[in-house]
């Protein structure tokens, strides 16, 4: 199954377990019978959980990172996001990196008055880079502090969002020991970032044609 359709036929549950690489036939039913990381994990429900798409500084169009907001929307790649917050999901919203006004169709966002070229489209934790981000001002890799400076959300070693603690992150499955801000936001990265408690990280994701 495709990630994308994976984390939406589980989007009620949270996107935890969204899109693990299965190459077996078949998953058993069973839950308890599941591997670890092909288990739902649910989302936050409380208010810190809900972050905001748009920072400041996207709704007023200035430059974050030496990225701007144009009316360019080439796509270089994609990269995968998933975010937990003591094995709660923290979801990351669709329409990061898009000013307003936006044009969304259900839990989409299709347009905004123009968009950075590290944005997201789909609540599912895709974030696509565009080719401004690898050619621009900053040419090479954006890393994943560039990311979250757009979206305008602390990110460190002991800070994720609004939840502080020991932040750990995982690469392809295994461990970053550098600080998560560093991280590079290479083509296909699964990037796994928690805090507060430990869930078990995919180490790929089944991204859409395209990306």
């Amino acid at each position: 199954m495709a990630g994308l359709l994976s984390c939406l036929t589980t989007a009620l549950a949270g996107c935890g377990a969204s899109a693990p690489t299965a190459t077996s036939g078949q998953v058993p039913a069973a839950s308890g019978q599941l591997p670890a990381d092909y288990r739902p994990v649910p989302a936050g429900r409380s208010a810190a959980y809900r972050l905001p798409a748009v920072s400041p500084a996207v709704a007023r169009r200035a430059a974050i990172s030496g990225l701007r907001c144009t009316n360019v929307t080439g796509v270089s790649y994609g990269i995968h996001l998933e975010l937990y917050a003591h094995r709660l999901v923290l979801p990351v919203p669709a329409g990061i990196g898009v000013a307003p006004p936006q044009r969304r169709a259900g839990a989409y966002v299709r347009s905004g008055a123009c968009t950075y070229p590290l944005r997201t489209s789909e609540p599912t934790g895709v974030v696509i880079v565009g080719r401004a981000a690898v050619s621009g001002a900053r040419p090479g890799v954006p890393s994943l502090g560039t990311l979250f400076a757009v979206w305008g959300q602390p990110l460190s070693s002991s800070r994720l969002a609004g939840f502080r603690g020991t932040v750990r992150a995982f690469v392809q499955g295994r461990l970053w020991r550098d600080p998560p801000a560093r991280i590079p936001l290479t083509r296909h990265a699964e990037i796994v970032l928690e805090v507060g408690g430990a869930v078990p990280p995919h180490p790929a994701y089944l991204f859409p044609a395209g990306l």
